[in-house]
């Protein structure tokens, strides 16, 4: 019997993978979740390294990238006559600059695109990454007058260099050339060159700047701060071959300097220079100075010294003699212009008129160690024909005859001894000796203009205090808005006595008779004063300083006019030398201020 197999059920094959359970689909779901929060927190952690921690640092490279802080240059302020003539002016100049680290980054990318277009000669794309920027240096050098070697040498010294100045002072429409020429890494900055229109006749008074355009002499210097201004800043975007591609941003507004308005004419201070060269150069002197004062409000409407400098020309100042202004920084001794102020003095004590007698016989007298003399023996004189004559031993006698302490007393209260207003750079505060040394030689020889130190700007002080009626005005060298208030330091009666007497001097007689002027009282004194030796041991016998002070019209003063020429060679009397300079800018100087003349006309010979 056959038998009949059973068959027997198959069993189900075992699956590979594990089957599905909530338990492991969970732990996927967490795995992935924490790699996302993860991700999340290191973007979220490099953001704020980014945006906080290290914001400065990113934000400073990306701006050296492409941010400039350029200055805006103040405009320095415009110094001019009283007349709104400019005396000093700035013009816009270029400087020439170059950024050597955008030059040879420029340089550098077209370099390598140059390159790529080797494998790919016909990539359009690569062709237009090409810069259109002007990469010759030769051609750069050629148009900035630099020699070529050299500026290539400097330019592969300071490869990571931001600035170098290429040529400063270049004149706009040049350096637009050179833009125009479209160099990698050129740009140009604006500032401001002083030009002086008028320079000889006011070197010495407005001085000169700097190659930065800082005062370095003169009103330049002592005004810097008001005619600087404030410079201001700006900045401005660039890409990365040194084109502009957005407006600049101020971030800081310039302010310009302030304009200055002097109390000089510019007219009569062309008519002091040219006099002035004209008796240097005919007297083969060292030097001429000169300085007109407004007797009624103390301005200074001229001061000029010969030899002079042009401050244009920054190559030609090697003379720093001419360089000086001698107006307000040489102290000299005046020898007899200082004799009007000492018979003041003598009126003013109460024992002298001007008709008091005086004996100068015999035409010299002992003081101390000093022996005093006359050119002649005039005998027996007036106070007048003390100043008529220029009597030393006259001037001495008065004097003597006050106590000690009157003279500089006097002198002190005029003005004498101490800088004047003006407070010009280095002014000289003259010199009177101190009261332990007025003993009877010192005050002797004081009365004469010897043994004291003045400036021309105290002695012009002084004369101008006598044409206005004994009052004193602060010399001022800006033009002043409204008539100033004087101090009355001499008796009215006293300084118009003084002024009279002074007219005489410049009579037949007197010791001016080449100060007149056709049509106009004129009133002054000469002064011949021996200079001291360069050893300080006495007078020196052959060098002199000729002088003369003088005021006009006598009717009513308008100016003082002091001329003192240095070292005169031929005739040295302040008489023959000094005195026709003040009569040709006194002359010119009445005419145009348009002052009516005071006396006749009288036909000249």
């Amino acid at each position: 019997m056959v038998e009949k197999r059973i068959k027997q059920p198959r069993k189900k094959q075992q699956s590979i993978s594990q089957r599905p359970s909530l338990a492991l689909d969970m732990w996927r779901f967490y795995l992935m979740w924490g790699v996302v929060l993860l991700c999340f927190v290191i973007l979220i952690a490099r953001a704020f390294y980014v945006q906080v921690i290290n914001k400065d640092f990113l934000q400073n490279k990306a701006n050296a990238k492409i941010l400039r802080t350029e200055k805006i240059k103040a405009m320095r302020g415009v110094i001019s006559d009283r007349h709104g003539v400019p005396l000093a002016i700035s013009t816009p100049v270029m400087t020439i600059i170059i950024d050597p680290r955008d030059y040879f980054e420029t340089k550098q990318e077209n370099q390598d695109v140059l390159n790529q277009l080797k494998e790919e000669p016909n990539s359009r794309k690569l062709k237009r990454q090409l810069t259109d920027k002007n990469l010759s240096l030769d051609e750069l050098a050629d148009m900035v007058g630099l020699d070529r070697a050299a500026f290539k040498k400097q330019m592969n010294d300071r490869p990571r260099s931001r600035y170098l100045v290429l040529k400063k002072e270049v004149p706009p429409p040049q350096a637009d050339l050179i833009i125009k020429r479209n160099f990698a890494g050129v740009y140009t900055e604006t500032s401001y060159k002083r030009y002086y229109p008028q320079p000889q006749p006011n070197a010495q008074i407005i001085g000169l700047t700097n190659n930065d355009g800082t005062g370095i002499e003169g009103l330049e210097m002592k005004l810097n701060k008001e005619l600087a201004g404030v410079d201001g800043e700006q900045k401005i975007v660039r890409d990365k071959h040194g084109n502009r591609i957005k407006v600049p941003e101020v971030i800081k507004e310039m302010q310009p300097g302030q304009n200055v308005t002097l109390s000089i004419d510019s007219r009569l201070q062309y008519i002091m220079y040219r006099e002035l060269t004209a008796v240097g150069v005919a007297n083969n002197a060292r030097s001429a100075s000169a300085i007109a004062v407004d007797v009624k409000t103390g301005e200074i409407l001229a001061m000029s010294s010969w030899p002079s400098y042009n401050p244009n020309d920054k190559d030609g100042l090697k003379n720093k003699d001419a360089m000086r202004n001698r107006g307000a920084i040489d102290m000299f001794e005046p020898g007899s212009t200082m004799k009007p102020f000492t018979v003041a003095a003598g009126l003013e004590s109460g024992k002298y008129t001007p008709n008091t007698i005086i004996n100068t016989s015999p035409g010299s007298m002992v003081i101390g160690n000093h022996l005093i003399r006359d050119t002649h023996n005039y005998g027996a004189l007036t106070v007048t024909g003390v100043i008529i004559k220029s009597s030393n031993v006259g001037a001495a006698k008065i004097a003597l005859s006050m106590p000690y302490s009157t003279l500089p007393t006097f002198l002190k209260r005029i003005g004498f001894g101490q800088r004047s207003a003006v407070r010009f750079p280095g002014e000289s505060p003259g010199l009177i000796l101190p009261p332990s040394l007025w003993h009877v030689s010192q005050i002797g020889t004081m009365a004469y203009g010897y043994g004291i130190n003045t400036t021309m700007l105290q002695l012009a002080q002084g004369y101008a205090m006598l044409a206005n009626h004994g009052i004193k005005h602060d010399l001022s060298l800006y033009k002043l808005d409204a008539p100033p208030k004087g101090e009355q330091v001499v008796a009215p009666k006293i300084a118009d006595d003084v002024a009279l007497m002074l007219e005489q001097v410049t009579m037949p007689g007197g010791t001016a008779t080449l100060s007149t002027i056709p049509g106009y009282r004129v009133g002054g004194k000469t002064g011949t004063a021996h200079k001291l030796r360069p050893d300080h041991r006495g007078y020196s016998s052959t060098e002199y300083r000729a002088l003369f002070a003088g005021i006009a019209p006598i009717s009513n003063p308008r100016l003082a006019i002091i001329v003192v020429v240095e070292n005169p060679r031929g005739s040295y009397y302040g008489g023959v030398v000094a005195a026709p300079v003040f009569a040709h800018i006194m002359q010119e100087s009445l005419r145009l201020m348009n002052v009516p003349l005071d006396k006749p006309l009288t036909a000249q010979k």
